[in-house]
């Protein structure tokens, strides 16, 4: 296979993906009654797919992708364009611990699943409750000029928080039950 094949294939695969988790950012859906705002989809299952095959750039890519195609297919408003990095720094929450732990190959198969599930929904958690705490909330609260009869952080306490930790196991154990299935056609592809 020569070299600008590889470089094509590689583009396509971004591009597909790409594709697929812009898609799948339509289907999404509330999980905690208390917070209905925060919804879940599986928009960065391709992400973590393409991360394992094309690496932590190709993962980043992808999510950055999928972003600006949502973007631009809603407009790019305040309040878009805040959902829009907030998305993006979500997928990297749990691409890269993932990432991290792919490099690890003298470890099973079983132990990089479950230390990527756990590492992902913590960092995700983490990051995203701080984000939230201090820069998303905020900024949500001026762009719609909303008042909240709670504190930002009871907001992030009874809202985000648990939402993230119910999104990183869901998505990340979904993540690991496709590419399980998966695991022959993923490591044929794989281009590091």
């Amino acid at each position: 296979m020569t070299v600008t094949h590889q470089r094509i294939q590689r583009l396509v695969g971004i591009a597909c993906l790409s594709a697929l988790a812009f898609i799948l950012m339509f289907f999404e859906f509330p999980i905690l009654p208390m917070a209905p705002y925060l919804k879940l989809d599986f928009s960065d299952v391709p992400v973590l797919l393409g991360g394992y095959i094309y690496g932590p750039v190709g993962g980043v890519i992808i999510a950055l992708l999928k972003c600006l195609i949502h973007g631009m297919v809603h407009g790019f408003s305040p309040a878009e364009l805040i959902g829009i990095f907030s998305d993006f720094l979500s997928a990297l929450a749990m691409l890269l611990p993932f990432c991290w732990v792919w490099h690890h190959q003298e470890w099973s198969k079983k132990k990089q699943a479950i230390t990527g599930i756990i590492l992902s929904t913590v960092i995700l958690t983490t990051v995203m409750s701080l984000l939230n705490l201090w820069v998303l909330t905020p900024l949500y609260m001026a762009v719609w000029n909303w008042k909240s009869t709670l504190p930002v952080a009871q907001l992030v306490a009874i809202g985000v928080l648990p939402f993230n930790i119910i999104k990183g196991l869901v998505v990340t154990i979904v993540y690991v039950i496709i590419a399980d299935r998966l695991q022959s056609w993923l490591d044929h592809h794989r281009t590091l």
